[in-house]
């Protein structure tokens, strides 16, 4: 019996929308504690995404929240990552101004990214307020990277 390779298009599993979100808050748990406080959601932390990024391991705080009336889940992604390796060599003053890797580099002007777990979801828990800055649809086809969402 020979082998026999399944190819499957990318695009296959994107069923989900994705916004990014401009806030003042770089600290995740305190952007995520005013979300919830603010818009009567209730994130929580999951495992963090790890993405190989130029040689270099980086995570990605993730925070999910599924809401239980409509039982879709939303994901908020920081889109700058954490590495550990910079953790562990504090010791050496240049990885203080080492560069951390953000997820979608098409979109650095956004700190998270909300991605909803249907595609035709009209409604966002969250809105624009004294926190969060701006609030925009992005297009998911035209993201060169999207594959680091999918998960």
């Amino acid at each position: 019996m020979g082998i026999k390779t399944l190819l499957i298009e990318e695009s296959e599993f994107i069923d989900f929308q994705l916004y990014g979100i401009a806030t003042a808050f770089s600290d995740s748990p305190q952007f995520i504690y005013n979300v919830n406080l603010s818009f009567h959601t209730r994130f929580e932390r999951i495992k963090d995404l790890d993405v190989l990024i130029e040689h270099q391991m980086a995570y990605y705080p993730i925070y999910e929240w599924e809401d239980s009336s409509t039982q879709i889940y939303y994901h908020i992604v920081k889109n700058s990552a954490y590495t550990l390796d910079a953790v562990q060599s504090l010791s050496n003053l240049s990885s203080l101004f080492d560069v951390t890797p953000t997820l979608i580099p098409q979109f650095k002007e956004y700190n998270y990214f909300l991605r909803i777990s249907q595609e035709d979801h009209n409604e966002i828990p969250l809105q624009e307020n004294s926190f969060i800055q701006k609030i925009t649809p992005l297009e998911v086809a035209k993201i060169k990277s999207i594959s680091r969402l999918i998960f």
